[in-house]
């Protein structure tokens, strides 16, 4: 199994110009638990809905207007996110991908193929390989081979 048929192909991607704010409305919209950042089609980094609503914590717990005003107003990704992050390639295995993020204690990878950002895989995609492969498991596991009804089982 390799990453490129699990990934998520064409992620979504942000400038790192962009407001943290209008970042953390991209991720709430669609539903998103990364952003991958790149800048003039080059990876630059990585924000995460978990580093977002830390900060956006931080800041509300702070109660100060100017730290809420700086935030809202001011702060860009680039200040917030991950630098250089880890990444996989495409034709990468999902176990090298698997004992990657165990090692580094990620949750998700940008995928790479010849330099260029392809595709993101993170834990959802991890929980649908797991799925599969508990089915596949049960399938060959229970079902060797179907049970032959006897005359009795075909009449009734």
């Amino acid at each position: 199994m390799i990453v490129r048929n699990w990934m998520q192909n064409d992620p979504l991607t942000i400038p790192s110009d962009m407001l943290a704010s209008e970042a953390k409305r991209v991720l709430i919209d669609n539903n998103l638990n990364s952003l991958l950042v790149v800048d003039n089609g080059q990876l630059r980094g990585l924000v995460t809905r978990h580093n977002m609503m830390r900060m956006g914590h931080y800041v509300t717990r702070t109660q100060n207007p100017d730290e809420v005003s700086f935030f809202i107003n001011r702060l860009r990704v680039r200040d917030i996110m991950v630098r250089n992050p880890a990444t996989v390639n495409a034709d990468d295995t999902m176990e090298h991908c698997l004992d990657y993020g165990k090692k580094l204690r990620v949750a998700q990878f940008p995928v790479m193929e010849n330099g260029v950002v392809v595709g993101i895989i993170s834990a959802t995609e991890i929980f649908q390989l797991a799925a599969h492969l508990c089915r596949s498991l049960e399938a060959g596991t229970l079902g060797k081979a179907p049970r032959r009804q006897t005359s009795v089982q075909a009449s009734q």
